[in-house]
């Protein structure tokens, strides 16, 4: 056991090492070779510099190449090291857009916005390289989407978070009842509940801000076997009130007890698909305005950076596969940050 042990961890330190290799390497790499793209294109953008042309293409194809793989490496060692940080997969596109962009803003600091052959490949080597690194912060969102919510989904809470019933096995003589009470989760105790007038009088501890797992008199109780009648009103004038604790206390009791939560778990599993299908049908009813409205902003773009780079109009044809895809990106991007909206409302303010 501790030989296994002693193998995983080694085999976890070599790959942090090598994933702080291709970060950084890749980093200073990827700087260098975007910079010396960038010196190329100011360069060929003075008319005296045409005579330097084919020299210039033979350096692009070795920068662009350069450029590309340490791309791929920082961007695959960057996921490594901060997997599940919020920032990565944000921060990933952010960079992927500014390469991409890249004939958008540079003509700015380029007295000459025309190009001559070399200065066109440098804005596509910049641009090739922000696409594979959007790829891979595509990648990150998909995989980092699928990890939240099948991690929620199963565990809820950490278990490191939770004051009231961590380390509470789960009973076997009940079912867990989707959504259902207090009593019906499987953690609430089966010595307990018999004698628990929140149970019989078929109300829910977390509403009553009393419960097995922090109340002192409901444990009592239990313990002594203090009767409880059946009938739920008479039951529920049994319930005890802990008037020494405000609501908000008795409130923070609840966030912290391992069966209130587990009724978190099971609301964020219900609200999942709710989300999910909004998005879906969202997508599918306005499908055809967010593809003209998508097309038209592609196509400003796409022309502004022909203005730039090659001194037309821009007047190429959008692939609707490309379109579409971006439309598919945004909202990607944009479920990823509602269902983290959900997780922290459920999970955080425990709404």
């Amino acid at each position: 056991m501790a030989a296994g042990r002693d193998l995983n961890e080694t085999l976890q330190d070599f790959l942090s090492a090598c994933a702080r290799f291709l970060l950084y390497a890749g980093a200073v790499a990827a700087v260098g070779a975007a910079g010396l793209l960038i010196f190329t294109i100011i360069r060929m953008a003075d008319p005296g510099a045409a005579s330097q042309t084919a020299d210039a293409l033979r350096n692009v194809g070795i920068f662009q190449n350069v450029l590309l793989v340490s791309v791929l490496a920082a961007g695959v060692g960057a996921s490594y090291m901060f997997w599940g940080e919020d920032l990565l997969s944000g921060g990933l596109l952010i960079l992927a857009a500014v390469l991409y962009f890249a004939p958008l803003y540079i003509p700015m600091m380029v007295a000459n916005s025309d190009q001559n052959d070399a200065g066109r490949k440098s804005y596509e080597a910049l641009q090739s390289a922000g696409t594979w690194l959007g790829v891979i912060a595509i990648i990150v969102v998909v995989a980092d989407l699928f990890n939240r919510v099948r991690n929620r989904s199963k565990e809820g809470v950490k278990a490191d978070l939770l004051k009231y019933g961590k380390g509470v096995k789960q009973e076997q003589d009940r079912e867990n009842v989707f959504l259902g009470k207090c009593w019906q989760l499987p953690f609430c105790r089966k010595f307990v509940r018999e004698r628990c007038p929140i149970y019989h009088s078929k109300r829910t501890c977390w509403k009553e801000q009393v419960g097995c797992m922090c109340e002192e008199q409901v444990i009592k109780g239990a313990m002594e076997n203090r009767p409880i009648p059946k009938d739920a009103l008479l039951a529920a004038q049994m319930i005890p009130r802990n008037h020494k604790l405000t609501p908000a206390q008795k409130k923070e009791r609840c966030n912290v007890c391992v069966i209130y939560n587990e009724h978190q778990r099971h609301k964020y599993r219900a609200l999942l698909p709710g989300v999910l299908a909004g998005f879906i049908a969202f997508y599918v009813l306005f499908r055809s305005p967010l593809m003209s409205g998508m097309t038209a902003l592609v196509g400003q773009i796409n022309k502004v950076m022909y203005g730039f780079t090659y001194g037309a109009s821009g007047q190429q044809k959008i692939p609707v596969l490309f379109t579409e895809m971006l439309l598919v990106v945004f909202f990607l991007v944009a479920l990823s940050y509602a269902l983290k909206m959900i997780e922290y409302a459920v999970f955080k303010l425990k709404i």
